[in-house]
C-alpha cells in the first residue's frame, strides 16, 4: 500500500512523528523536572489536566524507538549512523563543560568531566546510551523483521504484550531486566514493533479518529491510574502506554503532508535528537530545568496550560535552531563525510560508491 506522504522513499508524516514526538519529551520533563505536577494543588484542575498531558506525553520515548525500526528495518545499516550520534553527544557535552566548568558552580568537576568525555559509557544520558547500543544491534534485528511470517509477527505482538508489559506491571517485579523501559531490551522491543507495523501494515485500515481515540482513551486511563495511587501504570512498559504510542505511530504514518509542510518538517525532523541532548546535559539539566516550570501553577488551569506549552515549544525551537546550526558546521569542517568513511567497513564489493 502506497503512502501518499512518502516522497523519495521519506515518510514525512513518520518525520513529523519525530519532531512531535520530542515535543511531547520537552513538555514530559516541563511537567515533571519543572516542577508543575509537584507545585500543583492536588486534585485541582491544574493538577488534573496536568496529569493527563503527562501521561499523553509518557509514550514519547517508545514512540522514538518505534520510529527507529518504522524506518530503519529495511534500511541497509551503516557505522557512520552510530559514529554520527556519538559525535553530537560529545560535541554538546564537551560544550557545555567549557561553558560551565569555569563557574565554579560543580564541585565534583572530575566527575563531570569525566561525564562530558565519556557520554556514552558514563550513561550521561541514559536514552542515548541504550540507543546507541540499539543501533549496534539493529542489523540482526532488521534481518530477523525482514524473515518472519505475518503469522509469527503476530505471535510476537501478543505474547511480548503480556510477558514485556501485562506481567511486569501486574506484579510490579523487574523481570527481564526491563528496568520500567529504561533498558536496551526494552527499545529492542519497541523497534521490533516499528519494522513491524511497517513491513506489514498492521493497523493501516484502522481510521484514523479510531486510532486517535484508542490514544486518548487510554491516556485517560493511565492518567486515571496514577492519580488514584497506581503507580505502576506510569511507566513506558504499560501496556496503556505503549499501545497509545503505537497507535500514534499507525496514525502519523498515515498523514498527508503538504509541500510546505515537508519543507519544514525536512529542517526539523535532523534536529530533534539534538534537542533532547542539549535540554538534558548535565549543566543545563541540574541548574536549569529542575523547578524552572514550578511558578506556572496557582493562576488556574488556563494560564498553566498557556504558560506551559509556551515555554515548551520555545524550548524546542531554540534548541533545534542551535542543533540545525550544529549540523551546518559538521558539514562545513568536513566532519560529516569523515564519519561515512566508516561506511567501507561494510561495503560490499559490488556496492555503490558512498552517497554524498
Amino acid at each position: 500500500m502506497a503512502d501518499e506522504n512518502i516522497s523519495g522513499g521519506r515518510n514525512y508524516g513518520i518525520d513529523l512523528f519525530r519532531c512531535v514526538s520530542m515535543i511531547m519529551i520537552v513538555l514530559m520533563h516541563t511537567l515533571n523536572q519543572g516542577g508543575v505536577l509537584t507545585s500543583a494543588k492536588m486534585w485541582s484542575a491544574e493538577y488534573i489536566v496536568s496529569w493527563f498531558l503527562m501521561a499523553a506525553c509518557y509514550g514519547a520515548v517508545n514512540s522514538y524507538a518505534l520510529i527507529s525500526g518504522y524506518v530503519g528495518w529495511n534500511r541497509k545499516w551503516k557505522p557512520s549512523r552510530v559514529l554520527s550520534v556519538w559525535a553530537q553527544v560529545l560535541f554538546y557535552t564537551l560544550v557545555m563543560a567549557a561553558i560551565f566548568l569555569p563557574t565554579g558552580a560543580y564541585e565534583d568537576t572530575a566527575g563531570a568531566l569525566k561525564q562530558s568525555f565519556f557520554p556514552i559509557f558514563m550513561n550521561h544520558y541514559w536514552y542515548i546510551t541504550a540507543y546507541v547500543a540499539l543501533m549496534v544491534l539493529a542489523p540482526f534485528l532488521n534481518r530477523g523483521i525482514a524473515s518472519v511470517t505475518k503469522r509469527e509477527a503476530i505471535c510476537f505482538v501478543c505474547a511480548s504484550l503480556v510477558i514485556f508489559m501485562a506481567v511486569p506491571r501486574a506484579t510490579n517485579l523487574p523481570v527481564f531486566g526491563l528496568s520500567s523501559g529504561y533498558s536496551v531490551l526494552w527499545l529492542v522491543v519497541c523497534y521490533i514493533y516499528g519494522g513491524l507495523i511497517s513491513r506489514f501494515g498492521f493497523g493501516r485500515s484502522i481510521p484514523w479518529y479510531v486510532l486517535l481515540i484508542v490514544y486518548l482513551v487510554l491516556t485517560a486511563v493511565a492518567s486515571a491510574f496514577r492519580m488514584s495511587g497506581v503507580t505502576s501504570q506510569m511507566a513506558y512498559i504499560s501496556p496503556a502506554i505503549f499501545i497509545g504510542s503505537a497507535s500514534l505511530c499507525i496514525l502519523f504514518s498515515k498523514m498527508r503532508i503538504g509541500e510546505v509542510g515537508k519543507t519544514i518538517v525536512g529542517i526539523f525532523s535532523p534536529a530533534t535528537l539534538g534537542v533532547y541532548i542539549i535540554h538534558t546535559n548535565y549543566f543545563v539539566w541540574n541548574r536549569y530545568f529542575y523547578g524552572y516550570a514550578s511558578g506556572f501553577t496557582g493562576g488556574g488551569v488556563f494560564l498553566c496550560v498557556i504558560s506551559v506549552f509556551a515555554a515548551v515549544f520555545m524550548i524546542y525551537l531554540v534548541l533545534s535552531l542551535c542543533d540545525i546550526a550544529r549540523i551546518q558546521l559538521f558539514r562545513l569542517v568536513r566532519l560529516d563525510r569523515l564519519i561515512k568513511l566508516s561506511d567501507r567497513l561494510v561495503k560490499e564489493p559490488d556496492d555503490e560508491s558512498l552517497e554524498k
